[in-house]
C-alpha cells in the first residue's frame, strides 16, 4: 500500500472515530497504528484540535461579543482558581502528558485532551475550557499513582504495626513510606538494585529509590557496585556511597553501629542537627560505634553472627536445590574451606602452580555479577596456572543425593547418575583474558585427567571455547561451541539427562535469556555420551590469565539452581521493573474521550 492511501486510512478512520461511526477492524487498525506509527499520532492530534476549532467557530456564530467577553472574562477566573489551588500538588506529579501509563496510544488521547484544552483557550468560547479543564484534573488524579521506589521481596514470618498493616510479600513501596516491623524478617529490594534485610523489631523509612532510614532495629545490606550512591541514615550515622556487604544498627538512643562484611562502606558521623562531624571510611571486618551523647567513634572488628544475612530460618537442601557453594569465606586460601551445602569433604588442591604466589587457589574478596542477578559473598579465584582444585559432592548411602534418587554405582564408585533422572547444575565463571590457553569449570568421575565428564571454558584437548568430554572422546574437530569467548562473568546451566545404557543428554545454556521458564531458553551446546560424576572442579592452565567461579548450584530442576540463589531466596535476585497498571484499556480511553468532549462541546 502507497504512503498517501495510508495517510488516506488513518485520517478516514479518525473522523469515523470522532464521529461514532467507526467499525471495529478500522478502531483495531487505528489502535494499533497510534501505538506503532508516530506520524498517524501527530495526525491524529491534528485532527482532534481541528474538530474542536470546527466546533468552536459553529458556536461562535451564536453569540455576542458582550456575552463572549463575559464568560471569557468568567472562565479564566476559574481556571485561574483552578491552576493556583492545585499547583503544589501537580508538581510533584508528572502531569498529564506522563502520567498515563507511558502507553503511546494512552499518550495520544492526553495530548489529543490538553491539544482540545490549549485550543478552546484561544476563543472567545472559552466557557468550556473549565470543564475540560476539571476533566483533564480527574483523568490525572485517577491516572497518577505514586511511584514505588521498593518492594517487599521477602518475608518470614512477619508481624507489622498498625501504620504498616496493609504492607506484605510483594507489596510496593514508596517514597517517604514508613514500615513498622514488630516481629519476622521482611527483605526489601530498591529500584538501584540495593537489598536490606530488616530484622524485627524495626523502624524504618523508605526514603526514595536510593535512600531509607532505620530509625530503631538491625539489618544487613547489600549494595552492589551498580547501587552505587546508596545512602542509610541513623540519628547518628549516615552510611553512604557504598558498594558493599555491611550490617547496621541503631537504638532508640541514637546510638548507632555499622559493621562491613564485604567491600568498602563511607559514612558521615551526624550531629543532632544532622551535620556532618567526621567521616568514617570502613573495610571488610571492620566496625565502628557512634556514641551520640558523648561524640565518640569506636571501631572494633565486625561481627556477621550479630546480623541475620537470610531470609530462611537455616541453610540446607530444600525445594531441589540440593548443593550449594557460594564461596563465603575469608578472602586467602581456598583449600580446606568446607561451608555451603551438599558435599562430601572441603576443596582440595589437586596441582598448584609452584612458581606463582602461595594459595594461587584462592578466596577471592567480592563476587561475580552478570546482568540481572546479584550474587553476595565472595569469589573462588586462580591466579596461577597449572592449578586445578575440585570438591566431591555428597554420594553417601542416606545422603541427600541418594535420598533423591540420583545415586548410582558404576565401576565401584558412587555417582550422580541415575538413569531416567536430570540433575542441573549452575555457576558463573569469569577469565581475565580470552585466548589464552586451556581453563574450565569441570565435572569429574573421580580425580583423574581421564575422568573428565565434562569442561566448560576453553582449550580443552586443544579445542576453542565451548564444551568438552575428554571421557567421552569430545575434541577439537566434534566439540560443541559456546560462541565467542569473553572476558565478562557468564552464567551458565548445565542440564544432564541420564538415559539408560548411560545414553545421556547434556545441554549448556549460556546466559540463559530466562532464570524462571526453562521453555524459553535454548541450549549453546548439546552433548551425548557418559556423563556421571561425583565432583565439581575448576582449572587454569597455561598463559597467564586469571581464572574465577562463583555461586555453584546443584538441583533437580531449572529453578532450583536459578531462582535460590546464595542457598536462599533473595540471595541474589533477578533484576525486575515494576510498572504501574494500565488506567484502562485503549480502546475505552480514545472512545471515552472522544464522546466526553463532544458531549462537553454540543451542549
Amino acid at each position: 500500500m502507497s504512503r498517501e492511501p495510508h495517510h488516506l486510512r488513518a485520517i478516514r478512520a479518525i473522523g469515523d472515530l470522532c464521529n461514532e461511526a467507526i467499525e471495529p477492524s478500522e478502531l483495531a487498525w487505528l489502535e494499533e497504528r497510534l501505538c506503532s506509527d508516530a506520524e498517524v499520532r501527530a495526525i491524529y492530534l491534528d485532527y482532534l484540535a481541528m474538530h474542536a476549532c470546527l466546533h468552536m467557530d459553529g458556536a461562535l456564530l451564536n453569540r455576542t461579543d458582550e456575552e463572549t467577553a463575559e464568560e471569557y472574562s468568567s472562565a479564566a477566573q476559574e481556571v485561574q482558581h483552578q491552576q493556583d489551588a492545585s499547583r503544589l500538588e501537580r508538581g510533584r506529579r508528572r502531569g498529564i502528558l506522563s502520567t498515563l501509563f507511558g502507553s503511546p496510544l494512552m499518550l495520544a488521547a492526553s495530548l489529543a485532551l490538553v491539544a482540545l484544552v490549549s485550543s478552546l483557550a484561544t476563543y472567545s468560547t472559552i466557557s468550556l475550557a473549565p470543564s475540560l479543564f476539571r476533566l483533564a484534573e480527574s483523568v490525572e488524579e485517577a491516572a497518577s499513582e505514586p511511584t514505588v521506589v521498593a518492594r517487599i521481596t521477602g518475608t518470614h514470618n512477619c508481624l507489622w504495626g498498625s501504620s504498616s498493616s496493609s504492607i506484605g510479600y510483594g507489596s510496593g513501596l514508596i517514597a517517604g513510606q514508613q514500615l513498622e516491623l514488630r516481629e519476622g524478617l521482611a527483605e526489601l529490594t530498591f529500584e538501584n538494585g540495593a537489598t536490606v534485610l530488616l530484622e524485627s523489631p524495626a523502624t524504618f523509612t523508605v526514603s526514595a529509590a536510593h535512600a531509607a532510614s532505620l530509625e530503631e532495629g538491625r539489618l544487613a545490606a547489600v549494595v552492589p557496585q551498580q547501587s552505587r550512591g546508596f545512602r542509610i541514615h541513623t540519628r547518628s550515622l549516615e552510611v553512604f556511597d557504598v558498594g558493599a556487604e555491611f550490617g547496621l544498627f541503631a537504638r532508640q538512643s541514637g546510638t548507632a553501629e555499622v559493621h562491613v562484611f564485604n567491600g568498602l562502606v563511607k559514612a558521615n558521623v551526624l550531629d543532632s542537627s544532622g551535620r556532618s562531624l567526621q567521616r568514617l571510611d570502613l573495610n571488610a571486618s571492620e566496625a565502628a560505634r557512634v556514641n551520640p551523647v558523648s561524640t565518640t567513634v569506636m571501631e572494633f572488628p565486625a561481627n556477621q553472627a550479630d546480623f541475620t544475612r537470610r531470609i530462611a530460618p537455616s541453610l540446607g537442601p530444600s525445594n531441589g536445590l540440593l548443593a550449594y557453594e557460594g564461596f563465603d569465606y575469608p578472602e586467602g586460601p581456598l583449600s580446606a574451606q568446607n561451608g555451603g551445602f551438599g558435599w562430601a569433604g572441603p576443596w582440595f588442591d589437586i596441582s598448584a602452580d609452584e612458581d606463582a604466589e602461595p594459595h594461587s587457589n584462592r578466596v577471592n574478596n567480592g563476587s561475580l555479577a552478570t546482568k540481572g542477578l546479584l550474587p553476595l559473598g565472595n569469589s573462588a579465584m586462580q591466579t596461577g596456572t597449572y592449578n586445578r582444585i575440585r570438591r566431591s559432592l555428597g554420594t553417601s548411602v542416606g545422603g541427600v543425593f541418594d535420598v533423591a534418587g540420583l545415586v548410582e554405582n558404576q565401576d565401584g564408585v558412587r555417582l550422580l547418575g541415575r538413569d531416567g533422572h536430570q540433575i542441573y547444575i549452575s555457576f558463573l565463571q569469569r577469565v581475565s583474558q580470552v585466548a589464552d590457553g586451556f581453563y574450565g569449570v569441570e565435572l569429574h568421575r573421580g580425580d583423574g585427567n581421564s575422568n573428565r565428564v565434562l569442561s566448560i571454558g576453553n582449550g580443552a584437548e586443544g579445542t576453542g571455547y565451548g564444551a568438552t568430554s575428554i571421557y567421552n572422546g569430545y575434541d577439537a574437530e566434534n566439540f560443541p561451541s559456546l560462541g565467542e569467548e569473553s572476558n565478562e562473568a557468564n552464567m551458565f546451566v548445565v542440564k544432564i539427562t541420564f538415559g539408560f545404557d548411560n545414553q545421556d543428554v547434556v545441554e549448556v545454556f549460556r546466559n540463559p535469556v530466562s532464570l524462571k521458564d526453562e521453555k524459553v531458553c535454548t541450549p549453546d551446546a548439546v552433548l551425548r555420551g557418559n556423563f556421571a560424576f561425583d565432583r565439581i572442579s575448576m582449572a587454569n592452565f597455561d598463559g597467564s590469565k586469571i581464572h574465577e567461579m562463583d555461586e555453584i548450584h546443584v538441583g533437580t530442576h531449572f529453578l532450583a539452581v536459578t531462582g535460590h540463589w546464595g542457598g536462599e531466596r533473595g540471595r541474589a535476585l533477578p533484576r525486575v521493573t515494576y510498572h504501574s497498571q494500565p488506567f484502562a484499556e485503549p480502546t475505552w480511553l480514545i472512545k471515552g474521550l472522544v464522546l466526553a468532549l463532544n458531549s462537553m462541546i454540543s451542549k
